[in-house]
């Protein structure tokens, strides 16, 4: 059985964190990710499932979008002056945050309803916020939301 017939089939339970992992070719990225579902021992849900056919299937990159995303929630939200840097250089372009941003991941939370649009997040490092890292929710293929990684808030969707 291959992993496209059987997408969990890579994955390994983390008793410690209590969420499923692998790393896998993620389309949307444009290479390897990291990618975990919030699930229990016995398994995750239908919805999670599809959710991660649907993100393993998506052929259009994601990264461009993203990457706006985290320039307008440093500029907006952070002001330029970070937490962890203080005053920092004013970006001119989406492809100047990345060198500020590592340890990404793709999360697929335990979602309260089992009905509801494809979600799910990217969590990431960031010397922005270090604390904390950063996180984007992705709802239909758009973002709809740059927080911290525990106010994505991705379950809700």
């Amino acid at each position: 059985m291959s992993s496209a017939d059987d997408p969990l089939a890579p994955f390994v339970f983390d008793a410690a964190l209590g969420w499923w992992e692998a790393d896998l070719p993620v389309p949307l990225w444009g290479g390897q990710l990291s990618v975990l579902l919030d699930a229990p021992a016995a398994g995750p849900s239908a919805r999670q499932v599809a959710t991660l056919r649907a993100v393993l299937a998506y052929p259009e990159s994601l990264r461009g979008p993203i990457g706006e995303a985290l320039l307008a929630h440093y500029r907006d939200e952070w002001g330029c002056v970070t937490p962890s840097l203080g005053p920092a250089p004013t970006l001119q372009s989406a492809d100047e945050v990345w060198a500020a941003m590592s340890g990404f991941a793709l999360y697929i939370p335990a979602f309260r309803s089992e009905v509801g649009p494809v979600a799910f997040e990217v969590h990431m490092d960031s010397q922005w916020d270090e604390d904390h890292g950063l996180c984007v929710l992705i709802r239909d293929w758009a973002v709809a939301r740059v927080a911290g990684q525990m106010d994505c808030h991705g379950a809700d969707a």
